[in-house]
């Protein structure tokens, strides 16, 4: 991993830690470290690389997304938040996830 990848990985962490501390709310690649780099190509990112798909498809992000659209009336455009169980459940997966993607010197 380039250390621009590795800096925009630490930053997405660090956005999912303020999610699930309440500190911060996440607007998906608005706020994305990961999909900032990328500029609409996800071909270098660790999520892809990991689970092989594009737009975080097969990555816990996606149970995220769906509760926040299915539960709390909230898409992909609204600044979205914990705002229930399940949804510090699902943030704390997303968390968990991304910090695997770390190289084993990082964690």
């Amino acid at each position: 991993m380039d250390a621009k990848t590795l800096k925009a990985l630490k930053g997405s962490i660090g956005k999912w830690e303020g999610v699930v501390a309440g500190t911060e709310r996440e607007h998906a690649s608005w706020n994305c470290p990961l999909c900032q780099i990328s500029k609409g190509s996800c071909d270098a990112c660790p999520v892809k690389i990991k689970t092989k798909c594009d737009s975080c498809e097969d990555s816990p992000f996606i149970d995220w997304d769906v509760h926040q659209r299915i539960k709390h009336d909230k898409w992909m455009g609204s600044f979205r938040k914990v705002l229930c169980p399940t949804c510090l459940r699902l943030a704390r997966a997303e968390l968990r996830f991304l910090k695997s993607l770390l190289p084993k010197g990082e964690r």
